[in-house]
């Protein structure tokens, strides 16, 4: 990862983004309590655990390097960047293991809900690497770079942010990923509104906006429910991968 060196007074943010990533890190120990930070580690199975580990690690990845950056720790800061090389992908895999042990051999209801559930775990895990793979195509450029690894912080907000409404309310009445979704979207709405006076790099949060909204339109449409969508989970949850 190269560094994340702020370009104006309103990109500051991007040299900053170690504590907002801090903090969503501490929310996430709060909302996954109920269901696995409180529970004995033979609860879950250990596909939930390296996925945990792994997301865990990336967070820290996050929080660390924009702080090396402001301490001018610019060698350190390249050299923990390689960790991502092999953490990435890492991650991506254990997402896709994980989706296909919770699908498999399933029927019924459950099996309909966890079919949305995947297009949410296939969509956030795509974003992630749309988005890790621009950052490292555009390594070099220290103004792209910066921006496509924050997008791949913003992709936890959902899966953290919407454990907390059910731990609130385990029966809602509407699709929260509406206000998960919306909370993402305008984060990203947020960094456009801060970058608009900034040059180099000010088209990635627009960019990444569109793609974000394309991902989650499916889930909050319904479109999970065709023909489509079904039969890929079928033929994923046939795959013997665990």
């Amino acid at each position: 990862m190269n560094a994340i060196i702020p370009q104006s007074p309103r990109s500051f943010h991007l040299a900053t983004a170690g504590p907002w990533f801090a903090g969503l890190l501490l929310l996430s120990m709060v909302t996954f309590w109920p269901t696995y930070v409180s529970l004995p580690p033979s609860a879950n199975s250990p596909y939930t655990h390296i996925h945990a580990g792994l997301a865990v690690l990336w967070m820290l990845l996050l929080i660390a390097q924009p702080l090396l950056i402001r301490k001018g720790r610019l060698q350190t800061h390249r050299k923990l960047g390689r960790v991502s090389w092999v953490l990435a992908p890492v991650f991506v895999i254990a997402v896709v293991l994980l989706a296909h042990s919770r699908i498999k051999g399933l029927e019924g209801p459950a099996y309909g809900v966890q079919t949305y559930v995947l297009w949410l775990q296939f969509s956030i895990v795509s974003v992630f690497t749309l988005s890790y793979t621009l950052a490292m195509v555009y390594r070099k450029s220290m103004a792209h770079h910066a921006r496509f690894m924050v997008c791949t912080g913003l992709t936890l907000i959902d899966p953290v942010v919407i454990r907390l409404m059910f731990w609130i309310d385990s029966n809602p009445g509407w699709n929260y990923q509406w206000f998960t979704f919306g909370l993402t979207d305008l984060a990203l709405v947020a960094l456009i509104w801060f970058e608009r006076n900034t040059g180099r790099g000010r088209s990635v949060f627009p960019v990444m906006l569109v793609v974000f909204v394309l991902a989650q339109i499916p889930a909050l449409f319904g479109l999970t429910n065709q023909e489509w969508w079904q039969n890929f989970a079928r033929w994923f949850a046939e795959l013997p991968l665990t």
